[in-house]
């Protein structure tokens, strides 16, 4: 560390290094001679996430984290923390049945061999990344998946792979464009006054589950399992071209009840998973994304194409797992992967 960290090797004695079963902490032994800042911590990230591979997997945070250590001597007694993961997180190959089948298990949909999505405590999904990077396949996995637990409603531009994998699940609908030889009016505002319409059914369900749980609840605390409501996942598949040529009317009430249904729906049980190129603010608002707590970007990363999504990356290179389907994932409101950290997402097999 004392060729990357300090330019003076005696600095190496003002700092030792705890590990903990889910954490590295880097403690600074006062009086120092160094600055510690955000920066400091960006670097030490850097160094400590190549040097612990593969026995550690280090997880970036949103934000610098400092922790306190009461039983350490006066001048130990607070320390820079890294949330890690013993090992290496590791992609999963198996069928749609074995995926199904780990969800019944823990009600959580997998991700990677120990990395899962809690979509009732980290509600709604965005999915990032270049055609080729892996959107359309991780997509597919998820409605897969999330058909079996409740109902889904999909919004397919492309009438693709997405629209037709919901013939074969009954608690599924597809909304398309027209594509017939009379129209050929693809993508246009009546395609996206048929998804805004179905968007405000939604958010009427919402409303309605959330005076039943008023009504009915004794809890201050509760949700729609408590009604045994299936959850309700809609599926906005490149969301980028679902307002083009859209009149400024239209976007806004496109953007406005998108707000509303990933602000309100946690509670009732109303989901929204969508994908896009980028993430950015012309596409969704910014209060939107923000309230995402699942965030995956796929492909090739840089400052460039990561800003939208993680701008906590501007000067924080991530070391992803290599392959398709690769790139790094957020969890919001998990502690188990507080911060970023690699994903390669499930190869399907068999099914």
């Amino acid at each position: 560390m004392r060729y990357t960290l300090f330019s003076d090797t005696t600095q190496n004695n003002e700092y030792t290094i705890d590990v903990t079963p889910h954490s590295i902490i880097f403690i600074p032994v006062y009086p120092i001679t160094y600055l510690i800042d955000e920066s400091f911590y960006n670097r030490l990230y850097t160094i400590l996430s190549l040097a612990l591979m593969p026995d550690y997997t280090l997880i970036r945070p949103l934000t610098m984290q400092v922790v306190t250590l009461p039983d350490r001597p006066a001048s130990e007694r607070r320390g820079l923390m890294f949330p890690v993961i013993q090992g290496q997180a590791n992609r999963l190959e198996c069928s749609f049945s074995q995926l199904i089948q780990s969800y019944h298990q823990t009600g959580e949909i997998p991700l990677m061999d120990i990395v899962t999505w809690d979509y009732v405590h980290s509600p709604h999904a965005i999915i990032t990344g270049v055609s080729g990077s892996g959107k359309s396949y991780l997509m597919k996995t998820l409605l897969a998946i999330c058909s079996v637990i409740g109902d889904t409603v999909v919004v397919d531009p492309k009438a693709s792979d997405l629209a037709r994998m919901t013939r074969t699940r009954p608690a599924s609908s597809a909304i398309i464009p027209d594509f017939s030889s009379s129209a050929r009016q693809g993508i246009n505002n009546q395609f996206l006054n048929k998804v805004i319409a179905e968007m405000k059914q939604l958010e009427t369900e919402m409303y309605k589950r959330q005076g039943l749980l008023f009504i009915k609840s004794s809890k201050v605390s509760t949700d729609y399992r408590e009604l045994r409501l299936k959850p309700i996942f809609l599926f906005l598949d490149e969301v980028g071209s679902l307002t083009i040529g859209a009149t400024k009317t239209m976007k806004d009430d496109f953007q406005k009840t998108l707000t509303k249904l990933i602000l309100l729906g946690r509670e009732s049980g109303v989901y929204t998973v969508m994908s896009m190129q980028s993430a950015r603010a012309e596409y969704i608002p910014t209060i939107v994304k923000d309230s995402i707590s699942l965030r995956i970007q796929l492909g090739r990363l840089n400052s460039e194409n990561t800003r939208f999504l993680f701008p906590e990356l501007t000067d924080m290179p991530i070391v992803p797992l290599g392959g398709n389907g690769t790139g790094i994932v957020s969890i919001a409101g998990d502690s188990r992967y507080a911060g970023i950290q690699p994903i390669a997402t499930p190869t399907i097999v068999g099914d």
